[in-house]
């Protein structure tokens, strides 16, 4: 096992001046602070899926099978890391709107804001931090699991969400002898699991790595602690071992940067970006099997 990784402060710089910085404006709410304690989380998923993150309120890794190690894995090899909004499931299907929608109110209610002021905050706060929660919990001591239920928790997936026999072919085609596969979110664990379960295919991965919302401070991609926090979760020491697809330039940019080996998926009538983010750029995840082929039983289908 590799010795504990220390934990690292990001550096992730707002392109917003800090003196031009709209959430400056505002008045700090009288909200008192308070401790959250996470819940635990019963297994709702197949059992062969298992998330071994270490909960806020202790210190004993949660496995969905007693007879793996703690770390999640029962042997050291490469992993495939995945993420999941936008890039399990297409842009098209319209998620990301309903959960913009769904920020924005919460942001107008909570804050007494006019609905321009909520989506200028929203933006801001997502720019600086990655995560629109993150700003909420830092600047007005929002209770980000009241705001996950508001929010993530509240999106209508079932309606909007189904099986797609293509990609759960893509996944099945992944030699598990030669990769652990792994889902790395800034979503919250709630929201992972009811994707992954809607779109059948939760039974595919090994574990979960996700933006603890219970935790202080919140730790999400693009910061180097998350990326670590995947690896050692994920049972995997070395950078060069990561493999990793995500629909976001800057997350993706960021895990080339530290050493990763990285897809960066531009969803097909999306604008190509000027400068890649990584060395691999595919239009849709089958390209997978050109990109990193090492891991597939069949190259081309």
């Amino acid at each position: 096992m590799p010795a504990r990784l220390p934990r690292l402060l990001r550096t992730f710089r707002s392109p917003i001046p800090s003196s031009r910085s709209y959430s400056q404006q505002l008045p700090r709410p009288l909200i008192s602070t308070r401790i959250i304690e996470q819940p635990n989380f019963a297994p709702v998923l197949n059992p062969v899926f298992r998330h071994s993150l270490r909960h806020s309120h202790t210190s004993r890794p949660v496995v969905m099978d007693p007879s793996i190690q703690p770390n999640g894995v029962s042997a050291p090899k490469p992993v495939l890391f995945f993420d999941i909004d936008n890039c399990l499931y297409p842009r098209s299907s319209r998620v990301q709107d309903h959960m913009a929608q769904l920020i924005d109110e919460y942001f107008a209610k909570h804050l007494s804001l006019s609905w321009e002021d909520a989506v200028k905050l929203h933006k801001e706060y997502y720019t600086n931090y990655g995560l629109a929660i993150e700003g909420l919990v830092r600047h007005h001591q929002i209770d980000p699991l009241e705001y996950n239920s508001k929010v993530d928790d509240a999106l209508p997936l079932e309606h909007i969400l189904q099986y797609n026999h293509e990609l759960r072919e893509l996944l099945e085609d992944v030699d598990k002898s030669k990769c652990t596969m792994w889902l790395l979110t800034n979503a919250y664990v709630n929201h992972a699991k009811r994707v992954v379960k809607l779109l059948r295919i939760d039974d595919l991965f090994d574990g979960l790595t996700f933006c603890d919302y219970g935790a202080q401070p919140l730790v999400c991609k693009p910061a180097k602690e998350m990326y670590l926090r995947a690896m050692k979760e994920a049972g995997v020491e070395k950078m060069e071992d990561c493999y990793f697809v995500d629909d976001s330039y800057l997350n993706c940019q960021k895990a080339t940067e530290y050493g990763w080996n990285v897809a960066h998926l531009v969803e097909e009538g999306l604008p190509v970006p000027r400068t890649q983010a990584s060395k691999h750029q595919i239009r849709h995840l089958r390209e997978l099997r050109e990109a990193f082929p090492q891991f597939f039983k069949s190259k081309n289908v």
